[in-house]
């Protein structure tokens, strides 16, 4: 069966030092970025709405793997969110590669599922498959068999893995915090309009105000994958914008979120 691609997401990298400072700082650096966004993109969006001033989330990250990096290198990523208020807390298998047949084959059912085109900088797309399940507080993640218990379908797609297997963090727990509020009218008729999100992350060990990672993103969705050429080109408009105008704001260089997680895990075991 094929999955329907249910979110089409934009993600492009900041610069990290010009979100650097307190709270009330980075609300007043977002405002900024989302300003110059605003008027960037005002000439081919019919509308533009509010600011990225609501901080929506805040939770702590980690990522998990063997030693070797078996699920990372066949394109998995595992991790889990703890909600900094309520201690909620989920995991999510992710799959993700630029074959959109190999992504959706995945089993991929059992908490929330998504089928998702993920497109980053200049214009590389994956498709990505998760599946979120919230879990208890208490859970261990300590062997491959405790990551089989939620995502079954994780051996048969890689055979390298055995149930014995340990899996570890990798790098470091991540303080994270979205903040949200903005959107703009990408299409008219019938409307829809893309929401946007300003993503920081912190290194929960070192200064918690200064961002290892910013990233803004700006996604729309339909359930029925009805997504129009003229739709498709406004938005490659939009994300052009983001790397040709705003270069003051966007950093090009940067690894992905992710990556600079596993390198900074390389890095650790190198050191030692």
């Amino acid at each position: 069966m094929s999955e329907k691609v249910v979110s089409r997401e934009y993600k492009v990298l900041l610069k990290n030092n010009l979100f650097i400072g307190s709270e009330q700082e980075l609300l007043k650096n977002a405002n900024q970025f989302w300003h110059a966004f605003s008027q960037a993109i005002n000439n081919i969006v019919s509308e533009v709405n509010g600011n990225l001033d609501e901080i929506t989330d805040q939770r702590f990250i980690r990522f998990y793997d063997t030693k070797e990096y078996i699920l990372y290198k066949n394109n998995y990523i595992f991790r889990d969110r703890v909600d900094f208020n309520n201690h909620q807390r989920e995991v999510t298998l992710k799959f993700r590669h630029v074959d959109r047949y190999i992504s959706q084959d995945r089993n991929m059912n059992r908490g929330e599922a998504k089928f998702e085109e993920d497109i980053k900088t200049p214009f590389e797309i994956l498709y990505s498959f998760s599946d979120t399940q919230t879990i208890f507080t208490e859970k261990k993640l300590n062997k491959i068999q405790d990551a089989t218990q939620l995502y079954p379908d994780l051996v048969d797609k890689v055979s390298l893995l055995k149930a014995e297997d340990e899996i570890k963090t990798i790098g470091v727990t991540i303080r994270e915090i979205v903040i949200k509020g903005a959107k703009f009218q990408i299409r008219n008729q019938p409307r829809l309009d893309s929401k946007c999100a300003l993503i920081i992350w912190y290194d929960n060990n070192h200064d918690p105000e200064k961002p290892v990672a910013v990233e803004f993103s700006f996604k729309y969705g339909d359930e029925n994958e009805a997504y129009s050429r003229k739709l498709a080109q406004k938005a490659y408009d939009i994300f052009h914008i983001l790397q040709e105008i705003l270069i003051y704001w966007v950093d090009l260089e940067s690894d992905t979120k992710t990556a600079y997680i596993y390198k900074l895990d390389e890095d650790k075991a190198y050191l030692h």
